[in-house]
């Protein structure tokens, strides 16, 4: 490899750029939201179109803040979040609006929702249970209420595949990037066919199928078309893409069982490699095969992060329905500020942030947020604090359970993400955790940096050694033992709160339910 990387993260709610030096240096980012458009029958979709045009303007962008041009660029590398679906043409135009992760249509469409004889099968190949609204009911979706787009597609593809095809003119994918999909064997790493009897209990058209390339081989490089877009030579090499559970874990230096990372972006993801396969179902917490040579990484999604914050400051405190104050330039930052002077335990307030459902290591999709406790005396910088202690909260909650299953022995986690660049946040989890949180420098792009080692790497052009020590650290947060005590009660009314309110919030939000499987 030669030259520097262009590493791209496209996430649930935006796009993110970093150029990133053959040192591992990241020496410019930029980035968009995204919209995402919801409907009254749960419906949760983005505009494919729109990362094509958002990544133009973020690459140019990211390059001048880097002082770099066209020709110093030899490489790009992706990263997106996943179980998302894009129905795709040959060339990777997409066809119609993505189908989220978050979208509550799926599930009445799953193959699986009414066989659990079909489930247990797929689960003893795949290694996973099927999750309700997991990608064969969103292909399914597609066959069902828009045979048109079915018809026309040339494959059916997450995020990161999906950019990728864009950016070579061809559709690929590999056994990590097809994992949500569920039709390959996951029990043996480095499988580059599909398994016809999961093709089968998954209900999805072979034909519609994106071909396998090997994990951590070049997917070709930029289409004239794409060059011209970009403004970039045709000789740059598309680095293999990845879910970004991946480069979460190399982003904060978690590419081994005894370490784990910490990432809180819209969502928050804890991040491992281990060695072979494991599951603990209980738990929601399973494997799937890494680009990292015989490694599988844990799936470990702990729900949304980062987005309750942004909902708290946008929808409670500066909303624009004409009830409150202008949102200005600063606004998390004044929320974060007035949350800091709060003391642990936010004065009795807790927060649910389960916005779109529980994930692990609870896993109740008809689960919402809430306040709870909320007295006379309740100040908004009080639900300030008790916003970051709630997913705090939720991330203590569901770590052990990860360093179990991969058998950690480094009790540390490393901490990124836009949340990263909290300092309070990063105290409140070594309090939480009860453990040294080493909050990473240029946490924004965490991923986009983990994209970018990733592809050194894979390229030969860097050691592990070396991807490692590009990491580097802003801050580490020791718990202070004062609040233990406080926390750990905390904890207790979080995890007992979650299954008392369940059957709650299953009735508030039975007409959504039924109104998605109509």
């Amino acid at each position: 490899m030669s030259g520097h990387v262009v590493a791209v993260d496209l996430g649930t709610t935006g796009l993110k750029v970093a150029v990133v030096d053959p040192d591992g240096r990241v020496l410019g980012h930029a980035g968009e939201v995204l919209p995402l458009v919801f409907g009254p029958d749960g419906e949760a979709e983005q505009d494919p179109e729109g990362w094509w045009q958002a990544l133009a303007r973020c690459l140019r962008l990211a390059m001048s803040r880097a002082g770099t041009a066209g020709h110093d660029v030899g490489t790009i590398a992706v990263t997106s979040q996943y179980t998302s679906t894009v129905a795709v043409a040959a060339d990777g135009s997409p066809l119609a609006p993505v189908v989220m992760w978050m979208d509550a249509r799926p599930p009445a469409h799953s193959p699986f929702a009414a066989a659990p004889g079909r489930a247990r099968r797929w689960a003893e190949i795949h290694g996973q249970p099927p999750l309700p609204g997991g990608r064969p009911g969103q292909v399914a979706l597609f066959r069902n209420v828009f045979p048109e787009v079915h018809q026309a597609a040339a494959a059916f593809v997450e995020p990161m595949d999906a950019l990728a095809a864009r950016l070579t003119g061809h559709v690929t994918a590999t056994q990590n990037t097809m994992f949500p999909l569920g039709v390959i064997d996951n029990s043996v790493w480095g499988v580059t066919a599909y398994d016809d009897e999961l093709v089968e209990l998954a209900g999805v058209d072979p034909a519609r199928l994106a071909p396998l390339v090997p994990m951590g081989a070049p997917r070709g490089t930029l289409s004239p078309v794409a060059a011209e877009h970009l403004g970039l030579s045709t000789n740059v090499v598309v680095a293999d893409a990845t879910i970004d559970s991946v480069t979460s874990a190399v982003g904060t230096g978690a590419r081994l069982a005894s370490r784990c990372g910490l990432i809180i972006g819209t969502t928050s993801v804890v991040a491992t490699h281990v060695a072979s396969p494991r599951m603990d179902a209980a738990h929601g917490l399973f494997t799937a095969p890494s680009p990292l040579p015989d490694s599988w990484f844990i799936v470990a999604e702990n729900g949304i992060g980062g987005k309750a914050l942004d909902v708290f400051v946008n929808n409670i405190v500066y909303p624009d329905d004409g009830l409150g104050v202008t949102l200005p330039d600063d606004a998390f930052e004044r929320v974060v500020d007035a949350a800091a002077a709060v003391p642990a335990g936010a004065n009795g307030v807790l927060f649910l942030p389960w916005l779109v459902g529980s994930m692990a290591p609870g896993f109740h999709r008809h689960l919402r947020g809430a306040f709870a406790n909320l007295g006379l005396s309740t100040t908004r910088t009080d639900m300030a604090r008790a916003v970051l202690e709630g997913v705090a909260l939720n991330a203590g909650w569901l770590i052990p359970h990860v360093t179990a299953l991969a058998g950690s022995v480094d009790r540390s986690i490393s901490f990124g993400g836009g949340g990263a660049r909290s300092p309070l946040w990063g105290q409140l989890l070594a309090d939480v955790l009860g453990a040294d949180v080493r909050r990473l420098a240029n946490p924004n792009v965490t991923n986009a940096h983990g994209a970018a080692l990733l592809a050194l790497v894979e390229s030969g052009a860097m050691s592990w050694h070396d991807a490692d020590a590009a990491l580097s650290v802003a801050e580490v947060h020791h718990p202070d033992p004062t609040v233990a005590g406080t926390y750990r009660r905390l904890l207790d009314a979080f995890v007992d709160a979650h299954e008392r309110w369940s059957p709650t919030f299953r009735i508030l939000n039975s007409r959504q339910q039924e109104a998605s499987s109509s």
